[in-house]
């Protein structure tokens, strides 16, 4: 039975590849000068991620278009920080299940460097969030997540400039740390024209062309047409523009995201664990190979501030007000820093939604567009996994780990149903 099986198998792989060449030949007949089987717009880690595993899938000829240079968007500017600990059980399980990528990043994707460094993730809470981090821990546990409550004289031996007279408990993930978004964004699609893809920069697509029955036909590019039947949208904070002449109002929009860098003391140098500080709704990192912390926010109170009508009006600004306040929190957090040199301040661009979760989805009113958006500052970390059911989801596959993806479909912000994590921080909101 083994062996029949495996023949069927090979034999449904050779027709698909078989109506692929035929579909490709059908478009070439029709005058377009370029056929792709699948394009996918984005290059940023989740665009990047979804085309290798469209390669590794043998999904045909895939193309991956980026407007401007890879990471270029959301992917660019982040801290990188790799973590498991969200409050809905489905961003759990996808996030250890990318967390594991992570961990096996070059053996899995070719011999290249996520520049994942595992160094520890401790989750601070105050009084009034004691309850909620112990029903977290206990939620995560049974999924296999490394995770235990500890006491907040733990996480500072570990960090012993870490001031704790207002953190009431802590946890602490021993195999999380951070990554570099750049450095994998380009890892993976470097993997991903090793086994394929045509990787194009510069290439930003223009135009979404539908035929006469409504459904995708071509994209449109400053260098040509490329007739295609599939599109993935993964275009981050760009994706309300991208779509506004389909009719497509996808709710996601452009925020400017800041991040403080100080200079530790030399008796402080040593690298440290990541913080997750939600007393002061913060998150902070050390580097590598400089005794520099880094800081972003994590307080969503701030985003109405922050809000762009357009992404393409960011150039990298910055709000002052918001870079004194995250210095300050570090500070607090860290009094060491009090006379520390700010080495420095810059900003990235997230695209959020109302809840703060993604949009991974089919859009069935426009057969053959696909979207991987919005993910609201969680697609680093999620990139590696998402790139896997996003692909398999594409090519028609479906079990249970794909089926987790129902849950950030279009059409719940039409049926007045956002989601809403089943635990919740007092302040943090989606973020957590």
């Amino acid at each position: 039975m083994t062996s029949l099986y495996r023949a069927i198998r090979l034999v449904g792989m050779e027709f698909v590849k078989f109506a692929l060449r035929v579909r490709r030949w059908v478009m070439e007949c029709q005058g377009m000068s370029e056929t792709a089987d699948i394009v996918v717009v984005g290059g940023g880690c989740i665009g990047a991620a979804i085309a290798l595993h469209l390669a590794e899938q043998q999904a045909g000829k895939v193309l991956l278009l980026e407007q401007k240079q890879l990471a270029n968007g959301a992917s660019g500017k982040g801290i990188g920080i790799i973590r498991t600990h969200y409050t809905h059980p489905v961003l759990a399980k996808l996030a250890y299940a990318s967390l594991q990528l992570f961990h096996n990043f070059e053996e899995r994707f070719g011999g290249y460097d996520s520049g994942f460094n595992p160094c520890g993730y401790f989750i601070l809470v105050g009084d009034s969030d004691v309850d909620t981090l112990k029903d977290v821990v206990s939620m995560h546990q049974p999924l296999g997540i490394d995770v235990q409550m500890v006491s907040p004289a733990e996480a500072q031996a570990q960090m012993p400039f870490l001031r704790i007279d207002d953190v009431a408990a802590a946890a602490y993930e021993p195999n999380s740390g951070y990554g570099s978004p750049p450095k994998t964004t380009i890892a993976l699609a470097n993997r991903a024209a090793e086994l394929g893809v045509e990787v194009r920069t510069e290439t930003p697509v223009t135009v979404i062309k539908l035929d006469l029955e409504g459904r995708i036909e071509a994209v449109s590019t400053p260098t040509g047409d490329i007739a295609t039947r599939t599109v993935v949208d993964c275009v981050g904070p760009w994706a309300r523009k991208f779509t506004e002449a389909l009719g497509l109002p996808f709710p996601v929009s452009p925020v400017v995201e800041h991040v403080v860098v100080m200079e530790r003391p030399t008796e402080h140098a040593a690298p440290h664990p990541v913080v997750s500080d939600l007393v002061n709704l913060c998150y902070v990192r050390s580097d590598a190979d400089n005794p520099y912390t880094r800081i972003g926010n994590s307080d969503p109170k701030y985003h109405p501030q922050f809000l762009l009508p357009d992404a393409d009006q960011f150039h990298g600004q910055q709000f002052p007000d918001i870079c004194e306040t995250l210095q300050q929190k570090l500070i607090h957090r860290c009094p060491i820093l009090e006379t520390a040199p700010v080495v420095e301040t810059y900003s990235g661009i997230w695209g959020i939604t109302p809840d703060y979760q993604p949009i991974i989805d089919r859009l069935d009113h426009i057969p053959g567009l696909y979207c991987a958006v919005g993910f609201s500052g969680h697609g680093y970390k999620l990139s590696p996994i998402i790139g896997d059911l996003m692909s398999r989801f594409i090519l028609g596959k479906m079990d249970d780990q794909i089926k987790l993806l129902d849950l950030f479909r279009f059409s719940r912000f039409g049926e007045n149903s956002l989601i809403k994590p089943p635990i919740r921080y007092t302040r943090a909101g989606g973020l957590r």
